[in-house]
């Protein structure tokens, strides 16, 4: 894969977990709110949704986006393109670099890359409690000259005295800093053509500073001689590759630093650190196969090492592969297009990403690779990349991809995109949830999901038309325009009938959508305390009622649609007869939700803009799942209505309409 300039929005690059640079290569394969008891409010938007954006003094802008394990941050240039960087995340400040800073020679502030506050609000980098000496640190490159670059320098006694980047000046820093023991990675950049990167990471990992007189530290680029790699079942060419070096003081505090490159990744041998810990580790190495009809790459991530090993050419296990088998979807009015694919992987200390073009429609395998337990990796899919004229994206998500070793298969954007609560495996907030301790409700549907039950999506633009509303036993509780969230206060004393009204309407918004454009949808259920069909939700999920944290929430009985229509990749059918396996089921986490049974299904489809409806053949499948059919009796490039209704043995139901479900071919 080489290197691309491809322009993007801001909005556009994605990368999983805390202090991650995003880099982009080429794939091979080408409230208003009314209340009748208490007041609703309308919470922060999802944790896959929150974003926050800065501009660093150069005019890079950071994103960082969700919070918790699935914060993500991206560095973009000011024409949109992804910019590579290196990022340090230590006691309460999170400094964002990026490469070409580093690699210019021209000096600069690292506090006004401190993106945890605004610049103004930065204390001095020393406090005068503790004896000062002197550190020099010199830089040298590979040609034995002075040469320029940033050392991330980590008080390992305790990293509350001192922790921050020192930009060599003509290859060269003085500073007072605290006497005592430091960790010292020091980053040589390189720019390379179509916006390539190649990085030399020289780390001390022990380095006593001590007065009187001047500690010199010699940071040599020559001794960054051990190049990151990996021997992948099937040719490959590395692409990407991000390391993490976590560097924990004597009191027990962690300082996490991000490096990596788009081109090659060097690195100076270490031992293990004499003082506190240090944890070297190449959490996401990218490697893409030959071009051809068969497009496939690699996302490998490896164990932890206590030391920074002279030999940095990993084998990833074979057992411990997920061969990962995707087809990219699009609207039928798109035409063969570029795409977006992102990965990116996540530790207990940090994280890593890559975004892909890929063709759309059309296909990649990914083997994603792990040695230990302790790593997730997240994907998200962006079905139109690369228009200038494009007010607005879809981005579907999927925050769990990784589900252990075997093979995969999942069909990214094939529609209807319809909103629903969701079965979820992996990540996700609760759309509908009670806390009995915070005495609090949400109420939510993800705004569009695909074919896969697991997936996720929002519209990354301005917005579009949508109006969202919750009623209890016939009474209007909340109201709201646009986002369909939203929280109730004092419910787990008021057992009853809860119903969620959502509409949306796309049409204007800029979205590249021809399909699914309008929908209507209406859930209803019942909140009983106690009940066996509200299972307490998994750990590893968060309730958005608890303040993002997981207390005792319990997971309300929602019902929830999955759509698998009889069509290709641009959602187009050429039957004569249409096709649809329905399946009906409760919001779900891991497993855990209502298990009620389902009791019946009703589908209908309209011809004329839903002026008139004709009732679908449906039989039940068994396990929730209906098969209906109806004749495709309507001009080519029609795009035909549909409502689907269902009920639980419960007293749940679910009633949707879907506007230009798919396209007549």
């Amino acid at each position: 894969m080489s290197e691309n300039s491809i322009t993007r929005r801001s909005a556009r690059r994605r990368a999983t977990a805390l202090g991650l640079a995003v880099a982009t290569t080429t794939a091979a394969a080408a409230v208003t709110t009314s209340a009748a008891a208490g007041t609703a409010t309308a919470p922060a938007v999802p944790a896959h949704s929150v974003a926050h954006v800065s501009t660093l003094p150069d005019g890079d802008r950071v994103t960082v986006r969700g919070s918790g394990a699935h914060t993500s941050t991206m560095v973009t240039t000011p024409d949109g393109s992804s910019a590579p960087a290196v990022q340090m995340a230590v006691a309460g400040h999170a400094y964002v670099i990026p490469v070409s800073v580093i690699a210019s020679g021209q000096a600069y502030d690292p506090a006004g890359y401190d993106t945890a506050a605004p610049a103004a609000a930065h204390p001095a980098a020393v406090t005068p409690h503790y004896p000062l000496s002197i550190l020099e640190i010199d830089g040298i490159g590979l040609d034995g000259a002075a040469a320029q670059a940033t050392t991330f320098l980590l008080n390992t006694d305790d990293m509350k005295r001192f922790a921050a980047p020192i930009p060599l000046k003509g290859g060269v820093a003085r500073v007072a800093v605290p006497s005592g023991n430091y960790c010292a990675v020091t980053v040589f950049a390189t720019l390379g053509p179509a916006k390539g990167t190649t990085e030399h990471v020289v780390t001390r990992t022990d380095l006593a500073v001590s007065a009187p007189g001047t500690t010199t530290l010699t940071a040599d680029e020559r001794t960054a001689t051990a190049q990151v790699g990996a021997v992948t079942p099937r040719p490959s060419t590395a692409d990407t590759d991000f390391e993490t070096i976590d560097r924990t003081d004597a009191v027990g505090a962690t300082g996490h630093v991000v490096t990596g490159s788009t081109g090659a990744t060097w690195v100076t041998p270490q031992p293990a650190a004499r003082i506190g810990a240090l944890a070297f580790r190449v959490l996401d190495f990218g490697a893409a196969g030959p071009a051809g009809p068969d497009p496939y790459r690699y996302d490998l991530s490896f164990a932890p090492s206590d030391h920074i090993d002279a030999n940095q050419t990993y084998r990833p296990d074979p057992s411990r592969i997920q061969t990962t088998h995707n087809v990219f979807a699009t609207d039928s009015v798109n035409p063969a297009h570029q795409a977006s694919w992102d990965i990116g992987a996540s530790g207990p200390d940090g994280g890593a990403g890559t975004g892909y073009i890929v063709p759309a429609p059309g296909r990649l395998t990914d083997y994603i690779g792990v040695s230990t337990d302790d790593v997730s990796w997240a994907a998200y899919y962006v079905p139109v990349e690369n228009d200038p004229n494009q007010e607005s994206e879809l981005e579907f998500e999927d925050l769990g991809i990784y589900r252990g070793p075997g093979q995969t298969w999942r069909t990214w954007g094939r529609g209807p995109l319809t909103p629903q609560v969701g079965q979820y495996t992996n990540g996700m907030a609760c759309n509908a949830c009670v806390d009995p301790v915070t005495d609090m409700t949400d109420f939510g549907i993800t705004e569009f999901t695909d074919s896969d039950p697991n997936s996720a999506a929002h519209d990354n633009g301005p917005g579009y038309a949508a109006t969202f509303s919750v009623y209890r036993d016939g009474v209007q509780v909340a109201t709201q325009s646009g986002w369909p969230h939203t929280e109730l206060p004092g419910t787990t004393a008021q057992p009853g009938t809860y119903r969620m009204v959502y509409d949306a309407d796309t049409t204007g918004s800029g979205l590249p959508m021809s399909q699914s454009t309008k929908t209507h949808t209406d859930i209803t259920f019942r909140y009983a305390p106690g009940s066996p069909e509200q299972p307490t939700l998994p750990a590893d999920d968060v309730c958005y009622a608890a303040n993002f944290v997981n207390l005792q929430c319990e997971i309300l009985p929602a019902l929830s649609l999955d759509y698998q229509l009889s069509t290709d990749d641009s959602n187009t059918s050429h039957l004569p007869v249409q096709l649809l396996d329905l399946g009906i089921g409760h919001q779900s986490y891991q497993g855990q939700g209502s298990h009620a049974a389902i009791t019946g299904a009703t589908v209908s489809v309209s011809y004329d803009a839903g002026k008139t409806w004709v009732p679908a053949a449906v039989a039940p499948t068994g396990d929730g799942h209906y098969l209906a059919a109806w004749p495709n009796n309507a001009p080519k490039g029609s795009t035909p209505w549909l409502k689907v209704t269902a009920t639980d043995a419960i007293g749940g139901s679910i009633s949707q309409t879907v506007a230009d479900a798919y396209t007549i071919g």
